[in-house]
């Protein structure tokens, strides 16, 4: 997976700096659900890259038809012979007598597929692996479309991140905006009549794609970069239509006269029906995709892969587990940016975001197939909702395995307590609760949840990545222009009402009322930031305080190795993450005295204060924040504390042994203990509400920020980002109804304006 903040383009797929999972099929001779489709013709040794990408895939059960049309070069065809060869009944290699171009290759290989589904793929292209199981499933799972892609990724010879595709709809009817990477189901190849050989210099995959959408299928993009496409220096030298200039005009100039009705509003546009109350789930898996397996494996169930303390923990388990000999699948079940999901690809390939590409009705089915695909030994449930209400229908299914739970922190505000509200719930469907503290497994206790089942497992830390720096902390503090001298008091962490940002700000006017010589960062952006702003400038803190904003995750180890002291006023915490980075980074902690932080912060390491009254604990959090200001020889006792307190007993290689351990517990409990377990009805009656729940959440989170919006607000949806998207669909709002009624008279002269203008609007702009 390429990260998009920050792509690295000699990464690809094919790549040995890739994270390895051990995809490979337990029976190669099942029948095929996939058919992968490739034209060759005189590809030279990078094909072995191609290759490479397919036998990577996280979907195995398919065959792959190589047509050879009419290689003529001696490289090329050894490395044909070579596949020729493979121990490995899937590939086949078909020989056209004679060039016929890559519309015959491709129409031959379609009348020799024997999958619903086929794979287009070009022979020195790339697939990220999970691409085909991905494109499978969405079609499984929206039967509106023909054929899908994914975002793809320009690299060789340029190098670039391309988001234009199938949903940019009549905008192809200017150009052809995607490569023939993606998926598509064979049944409207035989019934458009396939690729139009005739065509023989380029373009006929343009061609191709407006011959289905006069026939009225249609495709769409998946917001996921899927593909690399090969750049040469000059495609122009090989597909002489493809110039960019008149030949290409004049080819669309005859697609126009081809099909003349797209370009009278007639272009088709499949429409996903939204989700109905109470849908079916169907019990039904499409194929088995049986992976052979040789390392335990791990389904890990969250939320969404964002930047947090809960995250971190999942990513800081998913680095240790791979070095530990287990495989790990990571499934999302909200939507969102996920801004972490490059970080996590580091570690592990098997990672399906699943609002991208399933029906919400198709979770429930496509976690099962996880499952048996993977053969998995634990399923690990951390702060998804989803993942909890889906309990019963995975035990109906799976008696036998080990469902385990991690929880972070109670919230006694928001639904009763939280995840471990719904942890104490669903105890009967789990055979561990894993937590981040004992004073969270006392709090469960005191629900319900027997003491024997619940394992407590410290998020711990990475000593050695965040350690005491001397040579970054002269480095940074020069860049800050802060005197080696000032004591420097850092805050990390959201501006939100969980933080105290209140109490922040009346900590730092008391401390400058005081005399105290210091200056204070604040590290992090939120809700409350403005109000943070006003407050710091209306009493003139400016010199004092210093807002910075969001910092990246990166540069947090920058601010520890500078400052002196830590300081975290929150209202509720289990044990913030922050604190075990500074504590590792040799610095003090004045924070509150909540959940399960003095577990780890203790007396001779750092100072915690009970919660109270703001003004109260304003004033006390000065109180404390003074007496270390004036006492550098203490503090520095303090961080030396903290640090070895951290080497004794919160590495992060702690953490892993304990989770390890309680994954062997349960699994010898649930393979000795004859536990009862929900029948299959039961257990898709609770997948179904688990979906119906899903929905209203999501429809009431709509419902309360069109309440949020004004009207004007409204005419802009929530996926314009960019204000050339947004004016582009506030404008089509407005001027539909008067558009549609020129073009019911017959004024198709309007459709290429409209299109060249919309193709204007949103470039640059997101998808």
């Amino acid at each position: 997976m390429i990260d998009p903040d920050k792509p690295d383009y000699t990464n690809t797929p094919a790549s040995d700096r890739r994270p390895v999972y051990d995809y490979a099929p337990a029976d190669p001779t099942a029948p095929p659900a996939a058919s992968i489709v490739t034209p060759f013709y005189n590809t030279g040794a990078i094909f072995h890259e191609t290759a490479r990408s397919v036998f990577r895939q996280s979907f195995q059960q398919w065959e792959w038809l190589i047509v050879n049309d009419g290689s003529t070069r001696p490289e090329a065809l050894a490395v044909l012979d070579e596949y020729r060869r493979l121990d490995d009944p899937r590939v086949r290699v078909i020989d056209l007598p004679t060039n016929q171009g890559p519309s015959a290759a491709r129409n031959r290989a379609f009348r020799e597929a024997r999958a619903a589904y086929v794979v287009q793929l070009d022979s020195d292209n790339l697939l990220e692996p999970t691409a085909i199981e991905k494109w499978l499933w969405f079609l499984e799972s929206h039967p509106e479309y023909a054929f899908v892609k994914g975002y793809s990724v320009g690299f060789d010879a340029r190098e670039y991140l391309w988001r234009q595709g199938f949903h940019n709809n009549e905008v192809f009817l200017e150009s052809n905006l995607v490569d023939i990477t993606g998926a598509l189901r064979r049944s409207v190849h035989q019934t458009v009549g396939g690729y139009d050989e005739t065509i023989r210099g380029g373009l006929e995959d343009w061609d191709f794609w407006l011959h289905c959408a006069s026939q009225g299928y249609w495709g769409t993009t998946l917001p996921e970069y899927l593909d690399w496409y090969r750049r040469r220096t000059n495609h122009n030298e090989r597909w002489e239509t493809w110039d960019g200039g008149a030949r290409e005009a004049a080819f669309r100039d005859t697609l126009r006269q081809r099909y003349p009705q797209l370009w009278q509003g007639q272009f088709p546009v499949p429409q996903t029906a939204p989700p109905t109350p109470y849908e079916t789930v169907s019990d039904e898996l499409p194929w088995p995709n049986r992976l052979a397996k040789h390392k335990p494996r791990l389904l890990l169930i969250v939320p969404w892969l964002t930047m947090g303390g809960s995250d971190k923990f999942n990513l800081d388990l998913l680095s240790q587990l791979g070095p530990r000999g287990w495989e790990v699948t990571i499934a999302t079940t909200l939507g969102g940016e996920q801004p972490w999901a490059a970080q996590f690809a580091r570690y592990t390939p098997d990672i399906f975001l699943l609002d991208r590409f399933l029906r919400p009705a198709d979770y429930p089915r496509f976690l099962r197939a996880l499952i048996h695909s993977r053969e998995v030994d634990a399923v690990l449930v951390s702060h998804s909702e989803f993942g909890y209400q889906l309990l019963p229908y995975l035990r109906a299914h799976f008696p036998g395995l080990p469902l385990l739970d991690f929880c972070h922190i109670e919230e006694e505000g928001w639904k009763n307590g939280g995840y471990p509200h719904l942890s104490a719930t669903y105890r009967d469907m789990l055979d561990r609760h894993v937590v981040s503290s004992a004073h969270l497994k006392a709090w469960l206790e005191k629900r319900g949840v027997g003491p024997a089942a619940i394992a407590v497992c410290h998020t711990n830390i990475d000593a050695d990545h965040w350690q005491p720096d001397p040579d970054r902390r002269r480095r940074v503090r020069r860049q800050l222009d802060i005197a080696d001298t000032t004591p420097l008091i850092v805050f990390v962490g959201r501006v939100c009402p969980q933080k105290q940002p209140a109490v922040l700000a009346h900590t730092a006017s008391r401390l400058a009322r005081l005399g105290s010589d210091f200056v204070l960062l604040v590290a992090g952006d939120g809700p409350d930031f403005g109000w943070l702003q006003t407050f710091v400038k209306k009493n003139r803190l400016g010199r004092q305080v210093r807002l910075l904003g969001a910092v990246p995750n990166a540069e947090i180890r920058d601010l520890l190795a500078t400052a002196d002291i830590f300081f975290l006023p929150s209202q509720w915490e289990g044990i913030a993450l922050s604190v075990y980075e500074a504590m590792a980074c040799g610095l003090p902690v004045v924070g509150a005295d909540v959940g399960g932080q003095a577990e780890l912060v203790t007396p001779e390491c750092g100072v915690l204060v009970e919660r109270g009254e703001e003004a109260e604990e304003a004033s006390q959090y000065a109180s404390v924040l003074a007496r270390l200001l004036s006492d550098p020889e203490r503090r520095a006792a303090m961080g030396q504390h903290a640090r070895r307190r951290i080497e004794d007993h919160f590495r992060l290689e702690r953490m892993t042994d304990r989770f390890l351990a309680a994954c062997h517990t349960a699994r010898q409990e649930r393979e000795t203990a004859a536990r009862p377990a929900p029948g299959l009805g039961l257990g898709r009656a609770c997948a179904s509400q688990a979906v119906e729940y899903q929905r209203l959440s999501s429809l009431t989170a709509w419902l309360w920020q069109e309440r949020g919006q004004g009207a004007t607000a409204g005419l802009v949806p929530a996926h314009a980002r960019s204000w050339r998207t947004g004016l582009y669909f506030a404008l089509r709002r407005l001027l539909l109804p008067a558009y549609a009624a020129l073009l019911r008279r017959n004024q198709s002269w309007l459709l290429p304006v409209k299109n060249r203008l919309k193709r204007r609007l949103l470039r640059g702009g997101s998808a």
